[in-house]
């Protein structure tokens, strides 16, 4: 008996052994995509051929085998020359992965112009947790790591391999990027009888197709692509870049099949992952009858629930797919007190359920995310969730992330956003509403005292609606006073000399129902510069002082893409002295064009010279063509904010005599 077992013991040691060493030769053999490059350094790009730029990609390739399972591996591989590296951008690589996408391997070294190699150790790659104190966000992580000895002029490359349990994690491919790209090639090997949909965007390449093995082999390959030109207000890169999108007709979530032909099916894939989430416990039932009990309207009931979500949850920033696409249970959200935004809008349509109010989550690809292609139905094109609650035959849209936001109103990055909009027969594709520009106006009002020795003393009142008020609450809200005094004391110095605050208040920044406004006394000790008898006095007491700055360039080359239409109102009202008479006042001007206006208007009213400035910005959107109208617009109307009132100093009766 004895012999028997030593027999099978040694059977299953054979088997096991010889299993490992399958497994081994199989994934030794999935990550010998690429090979370590012969670099041949003097064939190495130098810093005069790209004087502008403090790297250059000399490859960068990829290979995507997606496995029958629904599985697929990853390989990446990327060679880089840095001229030089002050800030760590190129030297420090982070890799992000979770539960469903697992680092396999990473290697990487240094070459340096002499010929010495210098190899990444493996314990010098670190992971770490992105969001490392908040459990439920704890699989969120990255690998990152430094090559070894960057040095002046060295070539560093590195190659990783990523394991993805699903395809929804399946991410584009860019030809370009903000460094030049000498060489882009992307390879995807599937079995033989998979579907998908492939884009590629701006620009024209074709792929390579062959059959190796019983599997399709598709190569896209490209050579020399400008860097993406960083530009104030630019589309998203992912917009402008020359890149390859994927979307397949099918993919594998929690050991299930789903269908993806269409954004309906998408639709009803995050509504049943959603919708287990959302059934109301005793504690759910009972907050939610609290928080609307004696409330009348449907209206009213909505906004109770939604002010108690954005007030009791906090909100971490998490990305679609860079976490789980799963919300988190509305009970963990609530013991936690923090959420990202799809913890947030499931907990808020759960306690909506509750009371029988009808609410769907919406899928929103943000502005700065990409242009949503609806082509292609993918669950990554997507970055945020928001609440669509139908109303009156329209849509209350809610982002209980946005902190400071209104009952109703949309953070810009919301606005005119394309949206998927979640219901249990399949889902809307739509835009979210966009304010226009009467609804974001910001209104300062000057009451400016000048003394004989030059020294003032004065009022100020800031007003603000919409996104302007949201801009203002973002920067001040959470400062403590003496902070706020600080940020105030410093927006007067940058006209007045030592300015001193006498009395301020910071008016309903506690209050997101009402409308903030800033009032402040203050004295200081000069307001302009005094030459030769003449006081020449600044005009632009504007919260727009940056407008001179706004578009440096005499060419563009992508489309001009701002946040948010606004109106900006400046009124000042200047009272000099007995000892100053006025020389010079700038004349009135009025600028119109399809996308904005400036007005500028002067008048003088016995001792008092009154001012009055108006910029509106009317359309978002200004294609390239236009950019010299833009530039010259922004131009002329910088001008205007930089001249100057001219008083001069009135001389007594003795001088004149004299």
């Amino acid at each position: 008996m004895a012999d028997k077992e030593s027999k099978y013991s040694s059977l299953i040691l054979q088997l096991l052994n010889c299993l490992f060493l399958m497994v081994t030769f199989f994934l030794l053999a999935s990550a010998a995509v690429f090979a370590w490059e012969k670099i041949e350094f003097q064939e190495t790009p130098t810093r005069e051929m790209f004087p502008q730029f403090d790297a250059v990609i000399i490859k960068d390739e990829a290979t995507m085998e997606i496995k029958s399972n629904g599985e697929a591996l990853l390989t990446q591989h990327r060679i880089m020359k840095i001229f030089s590296d002050p800030d760590k951008r190129y030297s420090h690589q982070e890799i992000p992965f979770n539960n469903s996408v697992e680092v396999i391997k990473i290697k990487a070294h240094t070459i340096h112009s002499n010929g010495n190699r210098f190899s990444l150790d493996e314990e010098d790659i670190r992971e770490r947790s992105l969001l490392s104190e908040y459990i439920l966000y704890s699989d969120a992580k990255v690998k990152e790591f430094y090559f070894p000895r960057v040095d002046t002029n060295c070539v560093v490359e590195y190659e990783y391999q990523l394991l993805l349990r699903s395809l929804l994690y399946w991410g584009d491919w860019f030809f370009q990027t903000h460094l030049p790209v000498l060489s882009s090639k992307y390879t995807l090997i599937t079995p033989k009888r998979f579907d998908f949909k492939v884009k590629v965007l701006n620009d024209k390449i074709e792929p390579k197709i062959d059959f190796h093995k019983g599997k399709k082999v598709f190569v896209w390959e490209t050579s020399n692509k400008n860097a993406i030109r960083k530009e104030v207000f630019m589309p998203p890169a992912s917009d402008i870049a020359s890149r390859l999108v994927f979307s397949p007709l099918s993919f594998r979530f929690d050991d299930e099949i789903y269908s993806s032909k269409n954004w309906n099916e998408i639709a009803r894939w995050f509504w049943e992952i959603s919708q287990t989430k959302t059934i109301p416990s005793q504690k759910i039932n009972l907050l939610a009858f609290r928080l609307t009990s004696g409330v009348d309207s449907k209206e009213k009931k909505i906004k109770a629930v939604f002010d108690y979500v954005q007030e009791h949850v906090r909100y971490i920033s998490v990305a679609i797919g860079t976490g789980a696409f799963k919300p988190h249970p509305c009970a963990d959200v609530l013991e936690y007190g923090y959420g990202d935004c799809k913890d947030m809008t499931t907990l808020l349509i759960t306690l909506l359920k509750t009371i029988d109010i009808e609410a769907y989550p919406a899928l929103l690809s943000t502005k700065g995310h990409r242009r949503l292609l609806t082509s292609m139905p993918k669950v990554k094109q997507f970055d945020h969730v928001v609440v669509a609650i139908p109303l009156n035959g329209e849509y209350i849209w809610l982002d209980p992330a946005c902190r400071n936001c209104q009952f109703g109103q949309l953070p810009f990055e919301d606005q005119k956003a394309s949206a998927l909009v979640i219901k249990p027969d399949g889902g809307e594709l739509t835009l979210t509403p966009e304010t226009e520009e009467d609804e974001n106006v910001t209104r300062t009002f000057w009451e400016i005292k000048l003394n004989s020795d030059g020294s003032v003393s004065g009022n100020l009142t800031i007003q603000a609606t919409g996104q302007e008020e949201l801009a203002f609450r973002a920067s001040l809200a959470e400062l403590k006073p003496q902070r706020r005094r600080k940020a105030l004391t410093g927006f007067l110095s940058f006209w007045l000399v030592d300015p001193f605050l006498v009395k301020y208040e910071f008016n309903n920044f506690e209050e997101k129902d009402s409308n903030i406004f800033i009032q402040a006394s203050f004295v200081a000790g000069g307001f302009g510069v005094e030459q030769q008898e003449r006081l020449f006095l600044p005009v632009n007491l504007n919260t727009q002082n940056y407008l001179n700055l706004m578009f440096p360039h005499k060419q563009r080359v992508s489309s001009v893409v701002f946040d948010y239409k606004f109106i900006n109102v400046d009124e000042v009202t200047l009272q000099i002295p007995a000892e100053f008479q006025v020389e010079h006042l700038p004349g009135a001007v009025r600028l119109d064009e399809p996308f904005g206006l400036f007005e500028s208007i002067y008048k003088v009213e016995k001792d008092k010279i009154v001012h009055k400035r108006v910029f509106v910005r009317k359309e978002l959107f200004i294609p390239v063509a236009e950019y010299g109208q833009l530039k010259y617009f922004y131009h002329q109307a910088s001008g205007e904010d930089n001249k100057r009132i001219i008083l001069k100093r009135k001389r007594s009766t003795g001088e004149t005599n004299k």
